[in-house]
């Protein structure tokens, strides 16, 4: 290695003295080796800058220079900075890589006072110089500030620059002025790849996908040939249009052109095949696919968890790791996302123990993963301990352990929580922080908390997210006020569908069934088409004001006209509104005629009407079924038990208990609830 050799030969002069210097003329050509063969030797550069100054030697200019465009090239702006700071002489190619080394590293404002004050000190900029504040424009999407350059641009007679050119109608398509951009392209006089890929871009940024892939069309008869840039563009595309002929069509001339060998290429293909919905499709690719880095694993994995195949997911980590490939941080989320959903609490800790081992603990998403993986498998002190773990909390943070405490049925909890992070932290609230808080306040019925978080959703200007906007009205309606509960959903411009059922089920809990019906019927006549939880909601409410035959009717438009397939719940709510009104005859032909799906809220259902009308016998009937579909609940045999006392049958009421006691089975205590949780959340 020519930069190790000159470094031995440094290193040997000092020791001697400095009886031998090597010439300067050395280290150019030492540098130059680095540029061609070596692509990231940072460090050796750094030794090699600071022997220089050991020496005594003065880097001359074209040598600070190089060095100078290989710290910014690797993102050592600090080093840069210093090192440009410490120049004496500074020509235009010092000034212009200081300047486009800060624009391409994402420091925008910089440049633009560096380029101040290259005029002021006399330097004329060159067409590198103006291409970089062109960059800081785009990266700003400044428009006025990229039209200035352009009118600089013309002053200096660079307009008809190719590479200035390109970087103008790259600026003007970011600054989201595309009829500029598309002016450009047709003033050059000699069309490169370079300029339709920008335009291509640009046309892509802008949503104009059709142009997109017209320009692409093109470019044949322009006589270029497409690169990887040019079709990860039109591949973006793809996905917007969501055309299966097209893609593959894209799919196929990426093969034809020798492309699919790029690995960003065969996970841009990925994204698109993956866009389409079809997740079996994008996995057969996947499995297809020559080459594959950590992105295309956790892509993969990401997209088994947005699709609810957590197992699939686990495989793939598995596969993954076999094939050599260290996991990320991305992959660990995925994982433990999988964990969560499968509700599998042993697997979630032993990849808890893995992330720990590979340091991946002091990630703050994986941590807040882990929170929501403990939250949701029911582990709530070890989501705790995570959360009091973490050296720094973001609002995510806080928002994972308030919704798991509500998860987990301790809304108190989360309201604490939620006071505390209002004293502690300077955060402001989310949309879902507020969803978790509103929950808790309907859990506890805390009417004084919901209306404080519905001014804070007020002056924060929530209103137009409809989850905010639907977690209010179900608050509003487990607290009992259902007219604002009313007024909310009256507000909401666009109700959808999780808004319509929401009223529903808020008339139905607090006993208003004609009410609800009559949303419903108001329902089915807009455009928004009911489904199986509006079925259920307008069932529950009938039962519970004694609709039944408007239960019965809306029970049979679902089954025959809308063609929903009952589930058990729905079962359940039409044998208690038929038992609740005495009519067990109809009980009786229903159950027959729906024998198969007859399972434990039927006939729990069945045993708590007959304790409604001290139905002995039919009540004996369903305890079994309950009893033998589920030997440890204990609720039907006090419910049998009040039955059998009710009617002066103490003796088998308490032979009932004493079998109870015997098989260790308790009965669930009821709890009344005060409200001692703090009002004021400020």
């Amino acid at each position: 290695m020519v930069i190790s050799i000159t470094l031995k030969s440094v290193s040997h002069s000092t020791k001697t003295h400095l009886k031998v210097i090597p010439p300067l003329m050395q280290f150019n050509i030492s540098f130059s080796s680095c540029q061609i063969y070596h692509p990231a030797p940072l460090e050796s550069l750094r030794k090699t800058h600071l022997l220089l100054l050991v020496t005594g030697r003065r880097p001359d200019t074209a040598f600070t220079s190089k060095l100078l465009s290989y710290y910014c090239r690797f993102g050592r702006i600090t080093d840069a900075q210093k090192l440009f700071g410490e120049m004496p002489d500074k020509n235009v190619v010092s000034w212009s890589t200081m300047i486009y080394g800060y624009a391409r590293n994402g420091f925008y404002l910089e440049p633009l006072k560096l380029f101040s004050q290259m005029q002021v000190s006399g330097v004329v900029p060159n067409s590198f110089t103006l291409v970089a504040i062109l960059v800081c424009s785009a990266g700003l999407e400044n428009l006025n500030l990229g039209s200035a350059v352009h009118g600089r641009v013309v002053k200096t007679g660079l307009e008809y620059n190719s590479f200035v050119g390109t970087a103008m109608l790259d600026t003007y398509a970011k600054c989201g002025n595309i009829a500029d951009s598309y002016k450009l392209f047709k003033q050059m006089d000699e069309l490169s790849l370079i300029s339709c890929n920008a335009l291509i871009s640009g046309y892509v940024r802008n949503e104009l996908f059709e142009e997109a892939l017209l320009l692409f069309n093109k470019i044949r008869v322009f006589g270029l040939v497409p690169n990887f840039v040019t079709m990860l563009s039109v591949i973006q595309g793809c996905i917007a249009i969501v055309s299966v002929s097209l893609c593959k069509s894209v799919h196929a001339y990426i093969v034809k052109i020798g492309l699919d060998l790029n690995v960003y290429i065969l996970n841009s293909v990925l994204d698109m095949y993956l866009s389409l919905g079809n997740l079996d499709v994008a996995a057969e690719f996947f499995q297809n696919m020559v080459f594959k880095d950590v992105i295309s694993w956790t892509t993969m994995m990401a997209s088994f968890v947005r699709c609810g195949r957590a197992s699939d997911c686990l495989k793939l980590f598995s596969q993954m790791r076999d094939y050599g490939i260290h996991p990320d941080t991305v992959a660990a989320v995925n994982i433990i996302a999988a964990c969560g959903l499968l509700g599998d609490l042993m697997r979630g800790r032993l990849i808890h123990s893995w992330i720990m081992v590979v340091g991946f603990f002091l990630e703050l998403s994986v941590s807040n993963s882990l929170i929501v993986m403990y939250s949701k498998c029911g582990d709530l002190d070890s989501a705790r301990t995570v959360f009091n773990c973490m050296v720094e909390k973001s609002l995510v943070s806080w928002t994972a352990m308030i919704s798991g405490y509500v998860q987990n049925g301790q809304p108190r909890g989360a309201l604490r929580l939620l006071l505390t992070m209002r004293i502690k932290e300077n955060f402001d609230l989310d949309s879902i922080t507020l969803v978790g808080a509103l929950t808790a306040c309907g859990e506890l019925a805390g009417l004084g908390l919901c209306k404080q978080l519905h001014a804070y959703v007020f002056a924060a200007g929530f209103l137009q997210y409809n989850s905010i906007q639907n977690s209010l009205l179900m608050t509003y309606a487990r607290c009992g006020d259902v007219e604002i509960a009313h007024n909310v959903f009256r507000e909401i411009a666009c109700p959808d569908i999780v808004s319509w059922n929401a009223m529903i089920s808020g008339y139905g809990i607090n006993g208003n069934g004609v009410a609800a019906v009559s949303l419903f019927h108001e329902m089915v006549k807009s455009s928004e088409e009911p489904d199986n939880v509006t079925y259920l909601s307008v069932l529950n409410a009938c039962s519970h004001s004694g609709l039944v035959d408007e239960g019965l009717m809306t029970f049979s438009q679902m089954v025959n006209e809308k063609r929903i397939r009952p589930r058990e719940e729905h079962f359940g709510c039409v044998v208690d509104m038929l038992v609740r009104a005495g009519r067990f005859e109809d009980v009786n032909e229903f159950v027959n005629n729906v024998s198969g799906e007859v399972d434990l809220n039927v006939w729990r259902a069945l045993l708590g009407g007959c304790r409604i009308h001290n139905n002995v016998t039919l009540a004996e009937l369903a305890a079994n079924k309950v009893f033998q579909l589920d030997p440890e609940d204990s609720g039907q045999v006090v419910l049998l038990s009040n039955l059998y006392a009710s009617l002066g049958r103490f003796e088998e009421a308490e032979a009932l208990r004493l079998s109870m006691r015997l098989k260790g089975l308790t009965k669930n205590p009821g709890l009344s609830m005060l409200d001692v949780v703090p009002h004021d959340f400020g």
